[in-house]
């Protein structure tokens, strides 16, 4: 983005959520934030955009459609995959409708995308690209990576597709016999780009992450913290802070969720599935 752009509101299922972006020192790629909500659900989305000719214009369209498109249909489906393919059909049709020479299929003029999905019981994330990362504060003021940095990839041409990256963990247990991959009791969950970690790294991360403070604090304190530490891109940040589920609410949750579904006669039993909101991609 060309210029500082803040946003901050509280969630439908509690908590609040906060986004700054800053241009930085010195800025390259072109940064696109964007929240939406429905119902039980929220989602953010952050773009870098780039553009193959350097046209600064057509690369902050370009950021703002994919991360649009993509918080919206990632809200409304609780499903970060969908959000992303969705930002991603956007791209290849606003491409399609300029006349630019490249093939349909290209979305390289977006080099990064995140699309993190939260309802009231998982956290769900999607992107493309390196340059993003993701971590989880939990309930014990222990910090977990969940987008972990990779080295840079040069295997696919310049401007083509880069692939797809998923991960979704459950914020609380579901119960019953369901075994799922990973629960994680986040508190606070960063989204962010590179140009915050690199200078920062995890241990000035964490500390930043622990203080007791609302997300947009945290969000303005580790711009400051990243920009006094040397970085020179743009910088986009991300806190959402959860809500606490107390012993009670989480057995009264999870008691109903285990509540058998009754089968009217002479029908077959439905199969056996999670009652969380989120649908999961095929």
């Amino acid at each position: 983005m060309s210029s500082t752009y803040t946003r901050h509101l509280p969630l439908s299922i509690g908590g609040e959520l906060a986004v700054q972006s800053d241009p930085g020192p010195h800025p390259w790629n072109v940064h696109r934030v964007c929240v939406a909500g429905y119902r039980a659900s929220f989602a953010v989305s952050i773009c870098e955009g780039d553009s193959v000719d350097t046209d600064k214009e057509r690369a902050r369209a370009h950021a703002r459609i994919a991360s649009e498109v993509g918080a919206v249909a990632a809200a409304h489906t609780a499903n970060a995959a969908a959000g992303l393919y969705a930002g991603r059909c956007a791209l290849q049709s606003s491409v399609a409708d300029e006349g630019l020479s490249l093939s349909p299929e290209v979305t390289g003029i977006v080099t990064c995308l995140i699309t993190a999905v939260v309802t009231d019981w998982t956290v769900d994330l999607c992107w493309m690209g390196e340059r993003v990362q993701a971590f989880a504060l939990t309930g014990d003021l222990t910090l977990h990576t969940l987008i972990h940095p990779r080295p840079q990839q040069r295997a696919w041409p310049l401007h083509a597709i880069r692939p797809v990256r998923r991960q979704q963990v459950w914020r609380e247990p579901p119960g019953g016999d369901h075994r799922d991959e990973r629960v994680l009791n986040i508190r606070r969950l960063l989204l962010c780009s590179d140009s915050l970690t690199i200078p920062l790294g995890t241990a000035d991360l964490t500390r930043l992450l622990r203080r007791y403070n609302s997300a947009a604090t945290a969000c303005a304190q580790l711009i400051d913290a990243a920009t006094q530490r040397g970085a020179l891109d743009n910088l986009t940040v991300a806190v959402i802070d959860l809500p606490t589920l107390d012993t009670s609410d989480t057995a009264q949750a999870l008691a109903h969720r285990q509540r058998p579904v009754p089968t009217p006669p002479g029908e077959r039993a439905p199969l056996e599935r999670h009652a969380s909101p989120l649908l999961r991609a095929a």
